[in-house]
């Protein structure tokens, strides 16, 4: 990256997940343009024991970065993302799950689009979703001989189109429309002539598993604490209002896998009945019409309640558990958007905690 001298730092919230954590932060120890600092934020209760393990087998090996390895002060991913900031010091920032591995010139090519910013046009980069890890047997065996396909390498491309298949019939189902922007409407940009020679485009939104932010922009934007553990729909909200103050770019040549690791995570009914009830908690904080944002609610949560199910059938969960996490939130939503904003602070954390604890 010879055309720039931008650093970028790492922040990876955590909680029970040791294992997929460790290839995590391998993978991004590795780019081939190196971070200037790693920041891990873990909730865990014993994450003592590993810090010392990444220390010990990962921190001693990459010594030129800047690694920091911190005890969150509470379980909320949301929150940790903003402790994590907060010791941050790079001029752009990851934000990715500790089961998001980066390709080795992930990083690369994203801080490249950063350095041809030179107006700061952008406020964020997304990079591509990749459905295999890097270093995964298909992709090795693929470089090695393109024209022996092993048993192994046909498995992974099996699994491919599957993966594909599936994702082409959830998308028949129109199941993007997840968010309500708290202005009714995305802002549109056009992609700048000096961006325009590079493979990326704008788009509305970016997830949340693989964000990158220019850090002047997160000093603007906080993430939403009053969300607990995993706090769905806090990426939604923040790119919402990071999209006001510049646009969001899709990077095509950067890639990134997610893994969706369940270890850890809260139970799918639990996640769907907090991403329609943290939405609404979100809107009663920032809409500036809530007679407005309630229609809107109230259509897209029928529509999800429909989608969801096909969701659940398609991937044989017979027990319907998103399904009844919409149910869920439909009971729930008008006691939310009734609170005033101070009492959503104080009310809201301990009804998650006792969702989260019931599930």
């Amino acid at each position: 990256m010879s055309q720039t001298t931008l650093n970028w730092a790492l922040v990876i919230p955590t909680y029970k997940r040791e294992a997929v954590l460790q290839q995590c932060l391998l993978f991004a120890a590795q780019q081939t343009y190196p971070p200037k600092e790693i920041i891990v934020v873990d909730a865990s209760p014993d994450w003592e024991k590993t810090q010392a393990h990444i220390m010990r087998e990962i921190v001693a090996k990459y010594p030129a970065i800047d690694w920091q390895y911190v005890q969150a002060k509470r379980a909320s991913s949301a929150a940790q993302r903003n402790q994590g900031i907060e010791l941050a010091t790079a001029e752009i920032v990851f934000l990715i799950d500790d089961d998001s591995f980066m390709y080795p010139d992930c990083a690369e090519e994203v801080i490249g689009i950063y350095a041809q910013d030179t107006a700061h046009e952008v406020a964020g980069i997304m990079p591509k979703l990749e459905f295999l890890p890097p270093g995964s047997p298909a992709i090795q065996e693929n470089a090695q001989n393109n024209e022996t396909k092993s048993p192994s390498y046909l498995r992974h491309q099996l699994k491919i189109i599957q993966a594909k298949l599936r994702a082409f019939a959830k998308r028949l189902i129109k199941d993007d429309d997840i968010f309500i922007p708290y202005d009714f409407t995305f802002p549109k940009y056009t992609l700048p002539k000096r961006l325009q020679a590079m493979a990326a485009h704008p788009v509305p939104m970016i997830h949340g598993a693989r964000m990158s932010y220019r850090r002047e922009i997160l000093a603007r934007i906080r993430f939403e604490e009053t969300l607990e553990r995993y706090a769905v729909n806090e990426d939604n909200d923040v790119c919402y209002r990071a999209s006001r103050l510049g646009m969001l770019l899709h990077a095509l040549k950067a890639r990134i896998c997610h893994l969706e690791a369940a270890q850890g995570r809260l139970t799918r009914l639990t996640t769907t009945a907090l991403w329609g009830l943290n939405q609404a908690v979100l809107h009663r904080f920032h809409s500036p019409d809530l007679a407005r944002f309630r229609r809107l609610f109230r259509k897209l949560l029928w529509q999800r309640l429909f989608t969801q199910t096909m969701k659940d059938i398609l991937d044989r969960r017979w027990s319907l558990p998103s399904t009844r996490g919409i149910i869920f939130a439909l009971r729930h939503y008008e006691e939310v958007l009734s609170k005033t904003p101070d009492e959503l602070r104080v009310w809201y954390p301990q009804f998650q905690q006792a969702l989260i604890s019931r599930n």
